[in-house]
């Protein structure tokens, strides 16, 4: 499927270790701005000093993008039963506070979120050509030339 502009419904499927269950979460696209203000708070500069924030920026960016979650992958306590959690307005489990809910009980799966939108939005494929040497075993230890002299990279 082609990239689209500015989509309101993307999905990103998690698998939470922690309840042994996949978890839906609905995203849109960032903004340029947001990026760039999430890669202002991950990494921060003062001087000499390099700050790194990256759960916190992970966890508010990734609320910000966040959309909607599939109803019945959360729930929450009312009275003494469980009740799904649902982000739908048209829903009887609607729970207007869902996204506090979320940065309270499931911040670790926002971030997850947050760093797929963010940091991880792509990956490079290596070409046929990956650099390696014709028959060279790729997870063999480096070796030294035999008179022990280190020579630059090629």
């Amino acid at each position: 499927m082609a990239r689209r502009e500015a989509t309101e419904r993307n999905v990103l499927d998690i698998h939470d270790n922690l309840s042994g269950t996949d978890i839906r979460f609905y995203f849109r696209n960032p903004t340029t701005e947001e990026m760039e203000a999430y890669s202002n708070l991950a990494v921060q500069r003062k001087r000499k000093k390099v700050k790194f924030q990256h759960a916190q920026a992970r966890l508010k960016y990734g609320l910000r993008v966040l959309t909607g979650i599939r109803e019945g992958d959360f729930e929450r306590k009312s009275g003494n039963a469980w009740v799904p959690l649902s982000s739908d307005q048209g829903s009887p489990n609607y729970y207007p506070e869902w996204k506090q809910w979320l940065r309270e009980n499931a911040a670790d799966l926002v971030m997850l979120l947050g760093m797929h939108v963010f940091d991880a939005s792509g990956e490079i494929e290596e070409g046929p050509d990956d650099g390696e040497e014709e028959g060279e075993d790729p997870n063999s230890p480096p070796t030294l030339p035999p008179s022990g002299e280190v020579s630059a990279p090629r």
